[in-house]
């Protein structure tokens, strides 16, 4: 029987939020059995429902952008936040799976070819 690969995820702000009003070992479970979570500190920043220690603690890795990645962030145009620039644009360097609810987010990816969960 053969393995299922294991897949690098990378979370948006609005399904991080859900998961930690939801039930925050759901990311734990995540992380154990699809695939390694990844964050952005810019999205860890924005949002007020986990810390760096709870990531470490549940298994997520805290990603820090490089100066290329934020610049470009934040000359795109469009419906997407600087946090959601963001995420797309790592999970495209990165072949990373975009985890999120984020219906502009969701339709951009879709467009470069991202995956989605």
């Amino acid at each position: 029987m053969m393995a299922k690969k294991r897949r690098f995820l990378i979370l948006g702000a609005n399904t991080l939020i859900d998961f930690c009003k939801c039930d925050r070992t759901i990311i734990k479970l995540l992380c154990t059995y699809v695939g390694q979570i990844y964050l952005a500190t810019p999205v860890l920043c924005e949002i007020n429902e986990i810390a760096e220690s709870d990531c470490v603690e549940l298994g997520v890795k805290l990603v820090e952008p490089e100066l290329e990645q934020v610049m470009l962030a934040t000359e795109k145009k469009g419906s997407l936040s600087f946090q959601d620039n963001m995420c797309l644009i790592l999970a495209k360097e990165h072949g990373w799976t975009c985890v999120t609810n984020d219906k502009p987010l969701r339709r951009a990816c879709k467009l470069e070819g991202i995956p989605l969960i």
